[in-house]
């Protein structure tokens, strides 16, 4: 769902960006927007990243400790799971704790999502203005004044 809604949501993002800029910016606005974009999948993917492989760590530790392993070896088996990729294929072998617990941090992980985007909705609704840049050139000029009347003397 979330990279459906992400998918939906960047393409008129960035149409907006783009028809907002005066007619002279287009390339730096479709420039920053890709940059900004592209950062921020990266960071956010590194953060999310971070909060699912710390909960999911922190979820496995307390069921193994839960299930009578000590503390500091359940801590290091939780380290060996979650580190873990791939495997055979076969996720019946996963035991059903551990799928729980991958759950938990998941849903942990959605959750944060959820609220970075509530957050960025607040911002784009209280922040951004509507409307499009002007451009530069298309200022009023006096009427009745010829700007290029210096340009061109006569003599006579």
């Amino acid at each position: 769902m979330a990279g459906a809604a992400m998918g939906l949501m960047l393409g008129q993002a960035n149409t907006d960006a783009v028809n907002r800029a005066s007619r002279f910016s287009y390339g730096e606005a479709t420039g920053i927007t890709q940059t900004v974009r592209n950062y921020g999948a990266s960071l956010g993917f590194a953060i999310l990243g971070t909060i699912l492989i710390t909960e999911f760590r922190s979820a496995i530790t307390s069921s193994l400790t839960a299930r009578g392993l000590p503390g500091p070896a359940a801590a290091a088996e939780a380290a060996k799971i979650a580190q873990l990729q791939g495997g055979n294929g076969n996720v019946a072998a996963i035991p059903q704790f551990i799928r729980a617990d991958f759950a938990g941090a998941t849903r942990d992980v959605l959750f944060t999502m959820a609220a970075i985007m509530a957050v960025a909705a607040l911002v784009a609704l209280r922040g951004l203005k509507r409307g499009v840049q002007q451009d530069a050139e298309t200022e009023q000029e006096p009427v009745g004044e010829d700007p290029d009347a210096d340009l061109y003397p006569t003599s006579r």
